[in-house]
């Protein structure tokens, strides 16, 4: 029966063709297909096996392609991480195709509504109160790009979402004992912020999100971010990373009193400890006091944009109350995931990328790095 119609299809012939496999070069003979109805010629064996035609090679060479395809550069891949690891000789160009597409249909799958592997709910940590809590975070970073034929083109910005279960240095160390995989599901790409919502919020369901008794979201004070969590995940309390809160302390001080000074370095500390015991509140309170009325215009426009800061974000500063519930208050998970999912790979000296290509690196080093169910989940158990 033909896939294409689903009408009657008629044999014509077998037809050869060579693959790849880990073991080394097979030869194939396949039967092949016709259908006078839709005029489309095809071999049900391919699909057996999973063959693609953009790629003479079995699932299993495709996948190691991939591992390290998102590992390092194409050209490194090709001509040293394959060949030394696994005999495999490839042109760089290949490579570039067989990862490029996988991401490709990674992105797919995603935006078509699909997860990978089973639901599984994770054992969320629990606070100081006994709460499970999920947290949730996203960042923004940039990709340098480039045009047709090599053309200079302005860099795009990939956002970089995160459902993780963070994990206290001695939970980390038992869990190593027993290897348990770590619980992390990422996202990264040119994604729209309402298409990103609705794919981390199904990632999120898939490991029990909504089981969590507290739900957390961290960001920075990037513009629109505050908003997403609210839309997307409105049960969880939206926390400003505490580390950005201070460096617009740090700006403001230097402003006032300069750079280097005991003043200002002295300002500066009882800030930050005021902010971190007593919160965003108290820290308004203080900078609002503050007179800069016969101060140069520099010294009025650093304290007016720093108080105006605070004043649009200290809802999210409660960080007494984040700390006494043992709620973690910084976003260096996703801060690290960016450099990790994007920068380490994607970011290399002197690399320019298309657009689509990168897009789809991004996706498949995205669910390479998730917890290893999602990558597993992906490729079919073929032998060869």
């Amino acid at each position: 029966m033909c896939p294409h119609c689903q009408q009657d299809a008629r044999y014509l012939n077998q037809r050869d063709k060579t693959i790849t496999s880990l073991m080394g070069e097979l030869d194939l003979k396949r039967c092949y297909y016709h259908c006078s109805a839709c005029h489309h010629g095809f071999v049900p064996w391919d699909d057996i096996l999973g063959l693609t035609s953009s790629a003479r090679l079995t699932p299993a060479a495709s996948e190691v392609v991939c591992i390290a395809g998102v590992q390092t550069s194409f050209a490194e891949a090709s001509e040293r991480t394959l060949k030394k690891m696994t005999g495999l000789r490839l042109s760089e160009s290949t490579v570039e195709r067989v990862t490029e597409a996988t991401g490709e249909r990674v992105g797919q799958h995603l935006h078509d509504k699909q997860t990978f592997g089973p639901v599984k709910p994770w054992e969320w940590q629990r606070d100081a109160h006994g709460k499970a809590c999920a947290y949730v975070s996203l960042d923004a970073t940039g990709i340098r790009q480039q045009g047709l034929r090599g053309a200079q083109a302005e860099g795009r910005m990939a956002y970089v979402g995160m459902i993780y279960n963070p994990r206290s240095a001695a939970q980390t160390r038992e869990r190593r004992k027993a290897r348990l995989p770590h619980q992390v599901r990422y996202l990264a790409g040119f994604y729209g912020l309402d298409d990103l919502g609705v794919e981390l919020r199904r990632q999120a369901a898939q490991v029990g999100w909504d089981d969590a008794d507290q739900q957390i979201a961290l960001s920075d004070g990037g513009a629109g971010l505050e908003e997403f969590f609210r839309k997307n995940f409105p049960r969880a309390v939206c926390i400003l990373d505490f580390w950005h809160a201070k460096e617009h302390l740090v700006e403001l001080a230097h402003a006032l009193f300069g750079e280097g000074t005991a003043e200002c370095k002295s300002w500066l500390d009882e800030q930050c400890h005021r902010l971190k015991h007593e919160g965003g509140a108290a820290v308004l309170a203080q900078l609002e006091a503050i007179e800069v009325g016969g101060r140069s215009a520099a010294v009025q426009e650093a304290y007016r944009s720093e108080t105006n800061y605070f004043r649009n974000h200290v809802h999210r500063m409660d960080y007494p109350r984040y700390v006494a519930n043992g709620w973690q208050i910084g976003s260096g998970p996703v801060e690290s995931a960016c450099k990790t999912v994007i920068g380490n790979r994607l970011k290399g000296g002197g690399m320019r990328w298309g657009s689509p290509g990168s897009d789809a690196v991004c996706h498949l080093r995205a669910l390479y790095l998730s917890e290893p169910s999602q990558w597993e989940a992906l490729w079919t158990s073929q032998p060869i």
